[in-house]
Protein backbone atom coordinates (compact mmCIF):
# COMPACT_ATOMS: atom_id res chain seq x y z
CA UNK A 1 0.00 0.00 0.00
CA UNK A 2 1.15 3.63 -0.81
CA UNK A 3 0.74 5.95 1.87
CA UNK A 4 1.81 9.21 0.95
CA UNK A 5 2.33 11.39 4.47
CA UNK A 6 1.76 15.30 4.83
CA UNK A 7 3.94 16.67 7.94
CA UNK A 8 2.73 19.75 9.53
CA UNK A 9 4.71 22.13 10.45
CA UNK A 10 2.89 25.83 11.94
CA UNK A 11 0.03 24.33 10.06
CA UNK A 12 1.77 24.00 6.87
CA UNK A 13 2.56 20.96 4.91
CA UNK A 14 6.60 20.67 4.85
CA UNK A 15 9.24 18.32 4.10
CA UNK A 16 12.49 18.50 5.71
CA UNK A 17 16.10 16.89 5.03
CA UNK A 18 16.80 14.60 7.70
CA UNK A 19 14.36 15.94 10.03
CA UNK A 20 15.92 19.38 9.92
CA UNK A 21 16.26 21.50 7.04
CA UNK A 22 13.33 22.84 6.14
CA UNK A 23 13.07 22.27 2.21
CA UNK A 24 9.29 22.66 1.15
CA UNK A 25 6.52 24.31 2.63
CA UNK A 26 2.75 24.19 1.08
CA UNK A 27 -0.73 25.94 2.33
CA UNK A 28 -2.95 23.91 0.77
CA UNK A 29 -3.08 20.44 3.32
CA UNK A 30 -6.69 20.19 2.49
CA UNK A 31 -5.92 19.50 -1.20
CA UNK A 32 -3.11 17.59 -0.75
CA UNK A 33 -5.29 15.03 1.46
CA UNK A 34 -8.30 14.68 -1.03
CA UNK A 35 -5.20 14.13 -3.75
CA UNK A 36 -3.80 11.79 -1.45
CA UNK A 37 -6.35 9.13 -0.21
CA UNK A 38 -7.37 8.10 -3.45
CA UNK A 39 -4.09 5.67 -2.70
CA UNK A 40 -5.44 4.60 0.80
CA UNK A 41 -4.73 5.81 3.94
CA UNK A 42 -2.71 9.16 4.63
CA UNK A 43 -0.05 9.27 7.29
CA UNK A 44 -0.45 13.04 9.43
CA UNK A 45 2.32 13.77 11.51
CA UNK A 46 2.34 16.89 13.92
CA UNK A 47 6.17 18.04 13.56
CA UNK A 48 5.34 21.10 16.50
CA UNK A 49 4.35 18.15 18.92
CA UNK A 50 7.05 16.06 17.50
CA UNK A 51 9.89 18.75 18.16
CA UNK A 52 8.07 20.20 21.21
CA UNK A 53 6.93 23.64 19.47
CA UNK A 54 3.25 23.93 20.02
CA UNK A 55 1.12 21.47 18.14
CA UNK A 56 -1.36 21.07 15.11
CA UNK A 57 -4.08 19.12 17.48
CA UNK A 58 -7.05 21.80 15.63
CA UNK A 59 -6.23 21.24 12.39
CA UNK A 60 -5.56 17.50 12.50
CA UNK A 61 -8.61 17.08 13.88
CA UNK A 62 -10.08 19.21 10.77
CA UNK A 63 -8.63 16.93 8.58
CA UNK A 64 -9.95 14.23 10.15
CA UNK A 65 -13.42 15.18 9.36
CA UNK A 66 -12.75 14.72 5.86
CA UNK A 67 -10.64 11.68 5.69
CA UNK A 68 -9.81 8.98 8.12
CA UNK A 69 -5.85 8.90 8.53
CA UNK A 70 -3.08 7.50 10.33
CA UNK A 71 -1.73 10.29 13.03
CA UNK A 72 1.47 10.58 14.93
CA UNK A 73 4.03 12.80 15.69
CA UNK A 74 4.53 13.88 19.46
CA UNK A 75 1.66 12.00 20.60
CA UNK A 76 2.47 10.97 24.51
CA UNK A 77 -0.47 11.14 26.55
CA UNK A 78 -3.40 8.47 26.74
CA UNK A 79 -5.76 11.34 26.20
CA UNK A 80 -3.92 13.17 22.84
CA UNK A 81 -4.17 9.81 21.56
CA UNK A 82 -8.17 8.70 22.45
CA UNK A 83 -8.90 12.51 21.18
CA UNK A 84 -7.49 11.14 17.43
CA UNK A 85 -9.02 7.86 17.49
CA UNK A 86 -12.65 9.59 18.77
CA UNK A 87 -12.27 11.96 15.98
CA UNK A 88 -11.63 8.90 13.23
CA UNK A 89 -8.09 8.08 13.24
CA UNK A 90 -7.84 4.87 11.53
CA UNK A 91 -4.59 4.42 14.01
CA UNK A 92 -1.79 6.41 16.00
CA UNK A 93 1.63 6.33 15.69
CA UNK A 94 3.50 6.10 18.53
CA UNK A 95 7.28 6.44 18.75
CA UNK A 96 9.37 7.37 22.22
CA UNK A 97 5.90 6.61 23.83
CA UNK A 98 5.56 2.97 22.77
CA UNK A 99 7.32 1.62 25.47
CA UNK A 100 4.94 4.00 28.27
CA UNK A 101 2.27 1.75 30.62
CA UNK A 102 -0.60 4.02 29.16
CA UNK A 103 -0.12 2.52 25.93
CA UNK A 104 -1.52 -1.19 26.78
CA UNK A 105 -5.15 1.17 27.09
CA UNK A 106 -5.22 1.31 23.86
CA UNK A 107 -6.60 -1.28 21.39
CA UNK A 108 -3.58 -2.81 19.79
CA UNK A 109 -5.35 -2.56 16.44
CA UNK A 110 -5.15 1.08 17.00
CA UNK A 111 -1.50 1.55 17.05
CA UNK A 112 1.58 1.88 15.15
CA UNK A 113 4.95 1.58 16.83
CA UNK A 114 7.73 3.94 14.51
CA UNK A 115 10.69 2.37 14.46
CA UNK A 116 13.28 4.59 13.95
CA UNK A 117 16.74 3.57 12.99
CA UNK A 118 20.60 4.73 12.75
CA UNK A 119 21.65 1.80 11.29
CA UNK A 120 20.77 -0.99 13.35
CA UNK A 121 20.55 0.88 16.45
CA UNK A 122 16.99 1.87 17.98
CA UNK A 123 16.56 5.55 17.86
CA UNK A 124 13.99 7.79 20.58
CA UNK A 125 12.96 11.61 21.49
CA UNK A 126 12.60 12.39 17.88
CA UNK A 127 15.85 10.88 16.71
CA UNK A 128 18.06 12.54 19.22
CA UNK A 129 18.73 10.07 21.47
CA UNK A 130 20.30 6.86 20.60
CA UNK A 131 19.17 3.75 22.95
CA UNK A 132 21.77 0.94 22.62
CA UNK A 133 19.27 -1.89 22.08
CA UNK A 134 19.47 -3.29 18.38
CA UNK A 135 16.13 -3.10 16.47
CA UNK A 136 15.91 -6.53 15.57
CA UNK A 137 15.98 -7.48 19.31
CA UNK A 138 13.60 -5.44 20.27
CA UNK A 139 10.74 -6.41 17.77
CA UNK A 140 9.50 -9.15 19.33
CA UNK A 141 8.57 -7.70 22.87
CA UNK A 142 7.18 -4.40 21.16
CA UNK A 143 4.88 -6.69 18.56
CA UNK A 144 2.59 -7.53 21.60
CA UNK A 145 1.39 -3.62 22.26
CA UNK A 146 0.61 -3.06 18.58
CA UNK A 147 -0.20 -4.12 14.75
CA UNK A 148 2.17 -2.49 12.99
CA UNK A 149 5.40 -1.33 12.83
CA UNK A 150 6.36 2.16 10.57
CA UNK A 151 10.36 1.29 9.92
CA UNK A 152 12.42 4.62 9.40
CA UNK A 153 16.15 4.66 8.62
CA UNK A 154 16.81 8.04 9.56
CA UNK A 155 20.11 8.36 7.34
CA UNK A 156 17.96 8.08 4.36
CA UNK A 157 14.97 10.27 5.50
CA UNK A 158 14.43 13.13 2.74
CA UNK A 159 17.53 12.27 1.06
CA UNK A 160 16.35 10.58 -2.17
CA UNK A 161 18.81 8.43 -2.07
CA UNK A 162 17.25 4.92 -2.06
CA UNK A 163 16.31 2.69 0.44
CA UNK A 164 18.20 0.22 2.83
CA UNK A 165 17.25 -3.01 1.26
CA UNK A 166 19.06 -5.05 3.30
CA UNK A 167 18.50 -3.87 6.76
CA UNK A 168 14.32 -3.49 5.58
CA UNK A 169 14.81 -7.62 4.43
CA UNK A 170 15.81 -8.47 7.90
CA UNK A 171 12.77 -6.46 9.71
CA UNK A 172 10.26 -7.50 7.10
CA UNK A 173 12.01 -10.98 8.36
CA UNK A 174 12.14 -10.72 12.02
CA UNK A 175 8.37 -8.81 12.25
CA UNK A 176 5.30 -10.83 12.82
CA UNK A 177 3.19 -7.69 11.76
CA UNK A 178 2.90 -5.68 8.95
CA UNK A 179 4.89 -2.92 8.33
CA UNK A 180 5.29 0.57 6.54
CA UNK A 181 8.78 1.88 4.89
CA UNK A 182 9.37 5.42 5.23
CA UNK A 183 13.28 6.97 4.46
CA UNK A 184 14.73 7.17 1.09
CA UNK A 185 11.82 5.87 -1.24
CA UNK A 186 12.89 7.57 -4.37
CA UNK A 187 11.70 6.30 -7.65
CA UNK A 188 8.56 3.73 -8.25
CA UNK A 189 10.96 0.83 -8.48
CA UNK A 190 11.63 1.24 -4.22
CA UNK A 191 8.10 1.24 -3.49
CA UNK A 192 7.38 -1.88 -6.08
CA UNK A 193 10.30 -3.35 -4.55
CA UNK A 194 8.52 -3.01 -1.09
CA UNK A 195 5.55 -4.18 -2.55
CA UNK A 196 6.41 -7.56 -3.61
CA UNK A 197 8.04 -8.07 -0.13
CA UNK A 198 4.47 -7.13 1.84
CA UNK A 199 5.40 -4.11 2.92
CA UNK A 200 4.28 -0.55 2.58
CA UNK A 201 5.64 2.80 1.36
CA UNK A 202 5.13 5.88 3.29
CA UNK A 203 6.33 8.60 1.18
CA UNK A 204 7.22 12.34 1.57
CA UNK A 205 10.15 14.38 0.02
CA UNK A 206 9.61 12.23 -3.02
CA UNK A 207 5.87 13.36 -3.84
CA UNK A 208 6.51 16.76 -3.15
CA UNK A 209 9.53 17.19 -5.27
CA UNK A 210 8.11 15.42 -8.20
CA UNK A 211 10.69 12.15 -7.85
CA UNK A 212 7.34 10.18 -7.61
CA UNK A 213 4.13 10.64 -9.31
CA UNK A 214 1.17 8.85 -7.26
CA UNK A 215 -0.38 7.46 -10.39
CA UNK A 216 2.44 5.99 -11.92
CA UNK A 217 3.61 4.48 -8.78
CA UNK A 218 0.31 2.49 -8.46
CA UNK A 219 0.48 1.57 -11.92
CA UNK A 220 3.48 0.05 -11.92
CA UNK A 221 3.18 -1.76 -9.23
CA UNK A 222 0.22 -3.53 -10.43
CA UNK A 223 1.19 -7.10 -11.99
CA UNK A 224 0.65 -6.49 -15.99
CA UNK A 225 2.84 -9.21 -17.09
CA UNK A 226 0.60 -12.01 -15.39
CA UNK A 227 -2.22 -10.57 -16.95
CA UNK A 228 -2.98 -7.34 -19.37
CA UNK A 229 -6.26 -7.46 -18.02
CA UNK A 230 -6.83 -7.30 -14.36
CA UNK A 231 -9.85 -8.02 -12.41
CA UNK A 232 -11.23 -5.05 -10.65
CA UNK A 233 -13.24 -5.18 -7.85
CA UNK A 234 -16.04 -2.46 -7.51
CA UNK A 235 -17.17 -1.87 -4.07
CA UNK A 236 -19.64 0.70 -3.00
CA UNK A 237 -17.90 3.06 -0.59
CA UNK A 238 -20.39 3.95 2.14
CA UNK A 239 -22.45 0.54 2.23
CA UNK A 240 -19.39 -1.87 1.62
CA UNK A 241 -21.73 -3.64 -1.08
CA UNK A 242 -19.73 -5.08 -3.83
CA UNK A 243 -21.24 -3.87 -6.60
CA UNK A 244 -19.50 -5.75 -9.64
CA UNK A 245 -16.34 -7.22 -11.18
CA UNK A 246 -14.81 -5.19 -14.31
CA UNK A 247 -11.52 -5.44 -15.84
CA UNK A 248 -8.59 -2.84 -15.64
CA UNK A 249 -5.80 -2.79 -18.31
CA UNK A 250 -3.17 -0.01 -18.18
CA UNK A 251 -5.08 2.45 -20.28
CA UNK A 252 -8.70 2.44 -18.32
CA UNK A 253 -6.49 2.73 -14.94
CA UNK A 254 -4.56 5.90 -15.84
CA UNK A 255 -8.08 6.85 -16.98
CA UNK A 256 -9.68 5.88 -13.72
CA UNK A 257 -7.31 7.56 -11.54
CA UNK A 258 -6.44 10.92 -13.45
CA UNK A 259 -10.31 11.73 -13.96
CA UNK A 260 -11.16 9.88 -10.71
CA UNK A 261 -14.04 7.63 -12.02
CA UNK A 262 -15.34 4.46 -12.40
CA UNK A 263 -13.89 3.80 -15.81
CA UNK A 264 -12.62 -0.19 -16.86
CA UNK A 265 -11.54 -1.80 -20.03
CA UNK A 266 -14.50 -3.95 -21.70
CA UNK A 267 -13.65 -7.30 -22.99
CA UNK A 268 -16.82 -7.17 -25.58
CA UNK A 269 -16.48 -4.16 -27.35
CA UNK A 270 -12.61 -3.68 -26.64
CA UNK A 271 -12.08 -0.43 -25.92
CA UNK A 272 -12.53 1.88 -22.69
CA UNK A 273 -15.37 1.70 -20.77
CA UNK A 274 -16.96 4.82 -18.71
CA UNK A 275 -19.31 3.38 -16.05
CA UNK A 276 -22.29 5.54 -16.56
CA UNK A 277 -21.96 7.54 -19.94
CA UNK A 278 -25.61 5.48 -21.29
CA UNK A 279 -26.91 5.26 -18.12
CA UNK A 280 -26.36 7.83 -16.57
CA UNK A 281 -25.28 5.44 -13.35
CA UNK A 282 -21.59 7.03 -13.31
CA UNK A 283 -19.34 6.08 -10.40
CA UNK A 284 -17.11 8.26 -8.60
CA UNK A 285 -13.65 6.92 -7.53
CA UNK A 286 -12.82 7.60 -3.64
CA UNK A 287 -10.37 4.54 -3.08
CA UNK A 288 -8.30 2.25 -5.21
CA UNK A 289 -5.83 -0.87 -3.83
CA UNK A 290 -4.71 -3.96 -4.90
CA UNK A 291 -4.27 -7.13 -3.53
CA UNK A 292 -1.17 -9.03 -2.17
CA UNK A 293 -0.22 -10.50 -5.21
CA UNK A 294 -1.00 -7.47 -6.98
CA UNK A 295 -2.90 -9.41 -9.80
CA UNK A 296 -6.29 -7.98 -8.39
CA UNK A 297 -7.61 -4.26 -8.06
CA UNK A 298 -10.57 -2.71 -5.77
CA UNK A 299 -12.30 0.09 -6.60
CA UNK A 300 -14.41 1.86 -3.96
CA UNK A 301 -16.81 4.32 -5.44
CA UNK A 302 -19.69 6.28 -4.72
CA UNK A 303 -22.08 4.68 -6.95
CA UNK A 304 -24.93 6.73 -8.67
CA UNK A 305 -27.83 4.91 -9.87
CA UNK A 306 -27.53 1.00 -10.13
CA UNK A 307 -24.89 -0.64 -10.89
CA UNK A 308 -25.90 -3.41 -13.03
CA UNK A 309 -27.33 -3.67 -16.41
CA UNK A 310 -30.12 -5.28 -15.36
CA UNK A 311 -30.98 -1.97 -13.01
CA UNK A 312 -30.40 -3.68 -9.94
CA UNK A 313 -27.91 -2.17 -7.62
CA UNK A 314 -25.50 -4.99 -7.90
CA UNK A 315 -24.48 -7.21 -10.11
CA UNK A 316 -24.24 -9.64 -7.16
CA UNK A 317 -28.13 -10.22 -5.95
CA UNK A 318 -26.86 -11.44 -2.35
CA UNK A 319 -25.39 -7.46 -2.59
CA UNK A 320 -28.96 -6.10 -2.58
CA UNK A 321 -29.45 -2.59 -0.35
CA UNK A 322 -30.19 -3.05 3.39
CA UNK A 323 -30.86 -1.14 6.16
CA UNK A 324 -28.64 -0.07 9.11
CA UNK A 325 -27.15 2.21 10.88
CA UNK A 326 -25.06 4.27 8.52
CA UNK A 327 -28.25 4.36 5.89
CA UNK A 328 -30.40 5.47 9.25
CA UNK A 329 -27.57 8.10 9.53
CA UNK A 330 -27.82 9.06 6.38
CA UNK A 331 -31.91 9.74 6.38
CA UNK A 332 -31.43 11.62 9.64
CA UNK A 333 -28.60 13.71 7.48
CA UNK A 334 -31.88 14.37 4.86
CA UNK A 335 -34.14 15.55 7.19
CA UNK A 336 -31.76 17.82 8.58
CA UNK A 337 -31.15 19.04 5.35
CA UNK A 338 -34.76 19.26 4.02
CA UNK A 339 -37.33 19.08 7.04
CA UNK A 340 -41.01 17.77 5.95
CA UNK A 341 -43.68 18.75 7.73
CA UNK A 342 -45.31 15.34 8.22
CA UNK A 343 -42.05 13.86 8.91
CA UNK A 344 -42.19 12.60 12.67
CA UNK A 345 -37.98 12.77 12.50
CA UNK A 346 -38.31 16.57 11.08
CA UNK A 347 -40.40 16.97 14.19
CA UNK A 348 -38.29 15.28 16.63
CA UNK A 349 -35.44 17.66 15.23
CA UNK A 350 -37.22 20.85 15.72
CA UNK A 351 -37.71 20.31 19.26
CA UNK A 352 -35.27 19.43 22.04
CA UNK A 353 -38.27 19.22 24.77
CA UNK A 354 -40.19 16.44 22.57
CA UNK A 355 -36.49 14.80 22.22
CA UNK A 356 -35.85 14.68 25.93
CA UNK A 357 -39.58 13.64 26.33
CA UNK A 358 -39.34 10.25 24.25
CA UNK A 359 -35.77 9.55 25.78
CA UNK A 360 -37.37 9.27 29.33
CA UNK A 361 -40.22 7.61 28.32
CA UNK A 362 -38.43 4.84 26.42
CA UNK A 363 -35.70 4.42 29.19
CA UNK A 364 -38.46 3.87 31.54
CA UNK A 365 -40.06 1.51 29.53
CA UNK A 366 -37.13 -0.36 28.33
CA UNK A 367 -36.07 -1.12 32.65
CA UNK A 368 -39.66 -2.05 33.78
CA UNK A 369 -40.36 -4.53 30.96
CA UNK A 370 -39.15 -8.36 31.48
CA UNK A 371 -39.98 -9.59 28.05
CA UNK A 372 -37.49 -10.46 24.98
CA UNK A 373 -40.24 -8.90 22.26
CA UNK A 374 -41.32 -5.79 24.81
CA UNK A 375 -37.51 -5.20 25.02
CA UNK A 376 -36.06 -5.63 22.03
CA UNK A 377 -39.17 -2.97 20.68
CA UNK A 378 -38.50 -0.29 23.30
CA UNK A 379 -34.38 -0.82 23.05
CA UNK A 380 -35.15 0.13 19.29
CA UNK A 381 -37.30 2.88 20.21
CA UNK A 382 -34.35 4.41 22.60
CA UNK A 383 -31.92 3.75 20.22
CA UNK A 384 -33.81 5.87 17.43
CA UNK A 385 -34.47 8.69 20.29
CA UNK A 386 -30.90 8.50 21.69
CA UNK A 387 -29.52 9.08 17.69
CA UNK A 388 -31.67 11.65 17.39
CA UNK A 389 -30.89 13.43 19.89
CA UNK A 390 -27.11 12.86 19.20
CA UNK A 391 -27.49 13.55 15.61
CA UNK A 392 -29.02 17.11 16.84
CA UNK A 393 -26.04 18.15 18.36
CA UNK A 394 -23.96 17.23 15.47
CA UNK A 395 -22.95 13.60 16.35
CA UNK A 396 -23.24 10.90 13.69
CA UNK A 397 -23.09 7.31 13.80
CA UNK A 398 -19.54 7.24 12.88
CA UNK A 399 -18.91 9.75 15.87
CA UNK A 400 -20.56 7.25 18.21
CA UNK A 401 -18.53 4.44 16.88
CA UNK A 402 -15.32 6.10 17.22
CA UNK A 403 -15.55 7.07 20.77
CA UNK A 404 -16.45 3.13 21.18
CA UNK A 405 -13.33 2.25 19.66
CA UNK A 406 -11.06 5.30 21.91
CA UNK A 407 -12.35 2.94 24.78
CA UNK A 408 -11.70 -0.57 23.68
CA UNK A 409 -8.98 -2.08 24.91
Amino acid sequence: MIIPSIDIFDGQAVQWRQGKEPVIARDDIFELLEEFSLYGEVAIIDLNAATGKGDNESLILKLLKKKSCRVGGGIRTLEIAQNYIKAGASKIILATAATEDWVKNIAPENLIFAIDANGDEWLTHGWQKGTGKKVLDILPELEKNCSEFLYTQVAKEGMLQGIDKDRIQQILEKSSLPVTVAGGITTTDDICWLQRRGANAQIGMAIYTGKIQLNDAFIDCVDFEKSVLIPTIVQDFKSKDILMLAYSNKISLTAALTERKGIYWSRSRDQLWRKGDTSGHSQQLINVDMDCDADTLIFQVNQTGKACHLHRWSCFPSQSKRFNLASLDEVFQQRLDNPQQNSYTSQLFESRDFQAEKLREETEELIETDSFYEARWEASDLLFFTLIAAKSRGVSISDIVNELRSRHK
